[in-house]
């Protein structure tokens, strides 16, 4: 009989070795209500350009000017206000966090693709923010303010209402800070 099979003698590691393990806290992509602000301008632009030129063409105003180069004007205005409202759609299908009680993992862009990880105790404060429209909406923003050089300061937008994720990730930067001796340093 060894030492390894021998029950009498104590195992050589301790719970503060072993790794402890990973625990998913909130995954996906923000909620659409997030970006309502943004949505609506976009909206606003595209009808501005459709009722103006719906208007001078009535009118009969900048008859100087060839109507279809009026019409090729406004319909480029209303344009812009489609490319605004792709653009957030797309850019917020690209971007997923998962959040574990270990680590964030970030990923973001349209056409290429940026992966940030962060261990959750260089995290040193975290703020929830949730305003008026955001309650009205259903999500919430968490912001991290880490100890990471490349990012200072992390805004998580579009999360659930409920301040459930919040507290998670308070719960896991605070137990991951606790596990590294962390606490009390000085910076």
């Amino acid at each position: 009989m060894t030492e390894l099979d021998n029950p009498l003698v104590p195992d050589a590691s301790t719970p503060e070795d072993k790794l402890p393990e990973e625990k998913l806290i909130w995954e996906g992509c923000p909620k659409w209500q997030a970006d309502f602000g943004f949505i609506v301008k976009s909206f606003a632009i595209m009808i501005l350009g459709l009722v103006l030129m719906i208007i001078f063409l009535a009118k009969g105003w900048l008859t100087s000017i060839p109507a279809m180069y009026r019409v090729i004007f406004f319909l480029a205005i209303s344009s812009i206000g489609l490319g605004m409202f792709t653009w957030i759609r797309l850019k917020r299908k690209n971007e997923r966090y998962k959040i574990t009680n270990l680590n964030l993992e970030f990923e973001e862009g349209i056409l290429s693709k940026t992966c940030n990880n962060m261990e959750m105790w260089r995290i040193r404060d975290i703020k929830y923010t949730q305003s008026f429209l955001d309650r009205i909406l259903g999500v919430s923003r968490v912001t991290l303010y880490t100890q990471d050089t490349t990012t200072p300061e992390l805004n998580l937008i579009g999360l659930p209402k409920d301040k459930r994720t919040y507290e998670d990730i308070k719960k896991a930067f605070l137990v991951a800070k606790q596990r590294r001796n962390v606490i009390g340093m000085v910076e």
